[in-house]
């Protein structure tokens, strides 16, 4: 298998993967507010769109990779 089929396939499972963390992200945000804890949860928050905009990357790579 050469380099590049891999990082396509290194690729589109680290966008799978991130898109988990993306799902998880909202039930622990939830579960922080329902507990008061409103502080916490906008942090959660905050990591999840850090972690929305790393797969927003990745799929950026993912198509640059397929173009060329």
């Amino acid at each position: 298998m050469e380099d590049r089929e891999r990082l396509r396939i290194v690729l589109r499972h680290l966008i799978e993967h991130n898109e988990g963390h993306l799902e998880d992200h909202k039930r622990w945000i939830e579960l922080a507010k329902s507990n008061g804890q409103d502080e916490v949860a906008r942090l959660i928050g905050e990591a999840n769109g850090c972690t929305e905009k790393a797969g927003n990357l990745l799929k950026e790579a993912l198509l640059l990779l397929d173009q060329k």
